[in-house]
């Protein structure tokens, strides 16, 4: 059924159609829920973000441990924004997957959001919203790029161009507004950064000094904006394309342009204070939403096992033209070589002292990323390709050449696939045009010029992340793996140098 009949058959999901569906067996939100206040402030309105902070709001709310609603902030209207206004801001989250090695399916309607905001034509209205004191909690979520500080932004723009510049105006103007009396406020970032909070904050104050918003509006800031650092998990796949979304409209009865599928696991882990777990409380009903005093174990073994690994199937199906991850996962040459880098360069690199838990974790994680029921995109994970790569790659590297002072030859075929990806395909990468640019200098049939190519890039990469690499030292592999990649394939390249064998786990 294409989707111009199924919006034709079916009404539009709204707060109308809300009281109807409630006899229909699926979850629905309390009327109360849609009256309750804005409390929390979130700055992303993308696929990944519907799927998690909204659901354990919900969840609090349903449970009277929380009163309040989420304003959502994007960059520019789109048919997003278009279809909350449509929706009454409603929308249906499905989850598929296992759980306790059963499957299992969720249908739930999300009224969380209040409203959503475009940044750019609304941000008025943003900053009216952050004046008033019952909002006391923004939620982040700008990608790994989006936290970065940018010189040339002013402070007088409507809204500014860069993130950190877009919420330091949005705390001075709280600040002012409230006199910095009884204006605390919590700020909670979800980007899949090292020390998240950490970062944030410095990159608020840049910003205020940058600027020179005075002292006083700084040691307010120091004081009374309360910044956590979190680690997020859940694999959270957004719309389906035009074809299965009208398969779940017509199953569900209505139509919903924001439907939004995921997975039934998440890990919401929180280091904080005191204040913002008050006004956060959202762990009460839902147990994997945890406050914690070290966030490090547990970003730890999801960065290497879980993003490791999608990243690695990812790039490589990229350069096949693959459009699915489950269709990657299953795929015999990648597949396998996705399960020798895990339990022969991934877990090793990561120290025998918790082999055994890494390695039910890994089996548990491989099983999540190849999820058949839900429809994981690869166009959605290859957006910002190489600082993923940097941040969630690297470490491995680096760890492993401790370890075993050797390389993980593995590891540098995909750092190597990623530049060959970035050469060959148009995308949405900060870095691709430096690559491009930097590549087309170099001479391709010199050992010495691709080598000095792959050490300029590994070194940009790595100053951009903040993340150390043995480059003088890995450079020369990757040059060369790009190489035999460019041109032979990289079928031939795997099938080659890996052949498909016996996977230990």
């Amino acid at each position: 059924m294409s989707t111009l009949k199924t919006q034709a058959l079916f009404p539009t999901l709204s707060a109308e159609l809300l009281r109807q569906l409630r006899d229909r067996g699926l979850e629905t939100p309390l009327p109360s829920l849609l009256n309750a206040p804005e409390t929390i402030l979130q700055f992303g309105w993308g696929k990944f973000l519907r799927g998690f902070t909204p659901d354990f709001v919900q969840l609090a709310n349903q449970a009277n441990h929380y009163r309040g609603r989420i304003l959502a902030v994007q960059r520019a209207s789109d048919q997003r924004q278009q279809a909350g206004v449509r929706q009454n801001t409603l929308y249906t989250l499905i989850l598929r997957g296992q759980q306790d090695h059963r499957p299992v399916e969720i249908k739930r309607i999300i009224g969380a959001v209040s409203r959503v905001l475009a940044a750019e034509g609304q941000w008025a209205q943003v900053n009216a919203a952050v004046r008033k004191r019952d909002l006391r909690v923004i939620v982040t979520n700008a990608t790994e790029a989006g936290l970065t500080f940018d010189p040339a932004d002013r402070r007088d723009l409507s809204p500014p161009g860069s993130f950190p510049g877009k919420l330091t105006q949005l705390l001075f103007e709280r600040w002012e507004a409230t006199s910095g009396q009884d204006a605390d406020i919590a700020v909670i970032p979800t980007e899949l950064v090292s020390d998240n909070g950490s970062l944030l904050k410095s990159l608020l104050l840049e910003q205020t000094r940058a600027w020179s918003l005075g002292n006083a509006f700084e040691e307010w800031l120091r004081s009374s904006v309360h910044v956590a650092s979190t680690l997020v998990d859940r694999i959270v796949v957004g719309t389906p394309h035009a074809d299965m979304l009208a398969q779940e409209c017509s199953a569900l009865g209505y139509r919903d342009d924001l439907l939004t599928c995921g997975e039934p696991y998440y890990l919401f882990a929180i280091q904080a204070d005191e204040f913002t777990k008050r006004n956060f409380p959202i762990h009460i009903a839902t147990p994997n939403v945890r406050y914690v005093d070290d966030l490090a174990p547990y970003r730890r073994r999801k960065l290497r096992l879980l993003n490791g690994p999608q990243m690695v199937l990812s790039t490589l199906g990229t350069l096949l033209d693959f459009a699915l991850v489950r269709d990657v996962v299953r795929d015999q040459q990648i597949g396998a070589f996705t399960q020798q880098t895990i339990w022969q360069e991934i877990i090793p690199a990561m120290g025998a002292e918790e082999e055994t838990l890494n390695s039910e974790y890994a089996r548990e994680c491989y099983q999540r990323i190849g999820n058949p029921t839900i429809e994981h995109r690869l166009e959605g994970i290859r957006m910002y390709l190489t600082t993923k790569n940097a941040i969630r790659l690297f470490p491995s590297v680096r760890d492993f050449m401790n370890q075993r002072n050797d390389s993980p030859s593995r590891l540098l075929l995909t750092i190597a696939a990623t530049l060959a990806a970035t050469l060959q395909i148009q995308l949405q990468d900060m870095h691709a045009d430096y690559i491009a640019t930097r590549w087309a200098a170099a001479a391709p049939h010199s050992p010495e010029s691709t080598g000095a190519f792959a050490r300029d890039v590994l070194m940009r990469l790595c100053e951009s992340v903040h993340e150390d690499l043995e480059v003088v030292s890995v450079a020369p592999e990757v040059a060369n793996l790009l190489l035999q990649i460019r041109k032979d394939g990289l079928r031939d390249v795997l099938a080659r140098r890996f052949p498909v064998g016996q996977v230990s786990s």
